[in-house]
């Protein structure tokens, strides 16, 4: 029931298996959360019923308390700040998401003359864009892992998790990829996230190959915009561009110095030189994202354990999923 109501794409990292899952008592929302060490961390908003939100992160906060741990939520919205700040959590606004409105989203005119230019000499070069429903996404996988292993080869990466998917059969198996065909083969790929009720479409793993046409990413993300158009979903999300010019002094707040610490570990890990700029190109919307936490130097203990979560390997096991008990929704799960 939750899925089927939210109007965020992210909630799809719920199939990732790599996270536990506090359900509340009417079943109409949820949130993913990992433990690690005296570490609780939240990934995102909850997931559904707004109703049931506040419910959610007092209990995760119980038992975050109960455990004698530290509680932080990551990427968290607006929407989502009054509670955490009801709850006496620190905020750092870590970034800003991206979202292009579709009705509105067109290849023509002038302010989308270099996308449009993008695209067109990426299909000059032979270039071709598909979008492969999700029952014929498994016959395509040998292929697609060979694009995977050579971008993640090329770029020195390791496979991510928490915050993003990885190459994972069963996962890419559940969405709709996106593709580009040069010369018939495949040489960038991104499974797609959609919410049932059509209100956004995103991307979640991206990859592509060494022998790439000028323009062909940007082939990519113009042609899923209008098919989605084209489908009546309301907005594309391209995802965050973190903060930049934040500077970390001797004297600076726990929230300044916590905010350069992220920009200086994405920076070197995801390679976001320019990502911002990239992302304009679009014309989208940009509204904040924020991390809750401890105060003070846990809140930066914190964030070090965030770093080892989506930068470790990710298990294989599906985590497991707790219910709030009829109880207080401040007194824990069953």
């Amino acid at each position: 029931a939750a899925l089927a109501t939210t109007g965020r794409s992210e909630a799809m990292l719920a199939f990732t298996g790599d996270k536990c899952f506090l359900v509340s008592r009417s079943s109409a929302a949820f949130l993913m959360y990992r433990v690690r060490g005296r570490s609780w961390i939240v990934m995102g908003d909850p997931v559904g019923a707004r109703s049931d939100w506040a419910e959610l992160l007092w209990a995760i906060r119980s038992l975050a308390d109960a455990a004698q741990g530290s509680l932080l939520l990551y990427q968290i919205t607006p929407e989502a700040l009054p509670i955490a700040i009801e709850m006496g959590l620190s905020i750092v606004k870590y970034g800003e998401e991206a979202s292009v409105d579709l009705d509105a989203f067109t290849l023509e005119g002038a302010a989308m003359r270099g996308l449009r230019q993008c695209a067109r000499r990426a299909e000059r070069e032979g270039a071709e864009f598909e979008l492969v429903p999700a029952a014929r996404v498994p016959v395509l996988l040998p292929e697609l892992k060979g694009v995977s292993d050579a971008w993640l080869s090329a770029k020195g990466h390791c496979e991510k998790g928490f915050s993003v998917g990885w190459f994972d059969p069963s996962y890419l198996s559940r969405f709709d990829c996106a593709v580009v065909r040069h010369r018939g083969r495949i040489v960038a790929f991104a499974n797609v996230w959609t919410t049932e009720n059509k209100v956004e479409l995103s991307v979640d793993l991206m990859r592509c190959g060494e022998l790439l046409p000028y323009g062909a990413m940007d082939l990519l993300f113009a042609r899923l915009m209008l098919w989605g158009r084209g489908k009546g979903y309301r907005r594309f999300s391209l995802g965050i561009a973190p903060l930049s010019g934040i500077e970390a002094r001797r004297l600076s707040p726990a929230w300044a110095k916590a905010a350069a610490f992220l920009v200086r570990h994405g920076e070197r890990v995801y390679r976001f030189e320019g990502l911002r700029a990239y992302k304009e190109k679009f014309g989208p919307a940009w509204s904040p994202r924020y991390i809750a936490g401890p105060r003070g130097l846990a809140l930066v203990r914190g964030l070090l354990v965030l770093q080892g979560l989506i930068g470790g390997k990710p298990p294989r096991q599906p985590a497991a999923a707790a219910r709030i008990s009829s109880g207080s929704a401040r007194n824990g799960i069953s």
